[in-house]
């Protein structure tokens, strides 16, 4: 009895300890993904603002400042783009990471769970054989 409460002694503190680790990685998860969000809209919001000066100044101008104002644009464009393509990337590698680090925790959890319940399985049956045994040799 003393082996089976310590074993689910440790099995209930592991289960405990991988569901926080489950719920800290989802929130850190939920939370770079916030991050990621405001930043763009930040960013996008400042790009609209830029266009809109550039606009205002460019608007009165020649032919040749319209032709800075779509060389503006342009470069606008792609900056945003490079931007939309590394947040891009980089939620695609969080999500990678903590895709495989909930898989590794799930399996390394079910590898603790076997190994504990073939443990106690182990140390029961040796337990019983050893009374069979006793029982035999005293009868």
């Amino acid at each position: 009895m003393s082996q089976f409460l310590s074993n689910f002694l440790i099995f209930r503190l592991d289960v405990s300890f991988f569901g926080w680790m489950s719920h800290f990685s989802f929130s850190c998860l939920i939370f770079r993904l916030d991050v990621s969000l405001f930043g763009w809209m930040s960013h996008f919001s400042a790009g609209c603002l830029n266009f809109c000066l550039i606009f205002s100044f460019f608007g009165w101008m020649s032919h040749f400042s319209a032709g800075c104002l779509n060389f503006c644009l342009i470069l606008s464009f792609f900056g945003w783009m490079s931007h939309f393509s590394a947040g891009y990337l980089n939620f695609r590698l969080d999500v990678s990471f903590f895709g495989w680090m909930s898989q590794f925790l799930s399996n390394f959890l079910i590898f603790r769970l076997d190994v504990s319940f073939f443990g106690w399985m182990s140390h029961f049956s040796a337990g019983c054989l050893i009374f069979r045994l006793d029982v035999s040799i005293f009868v």
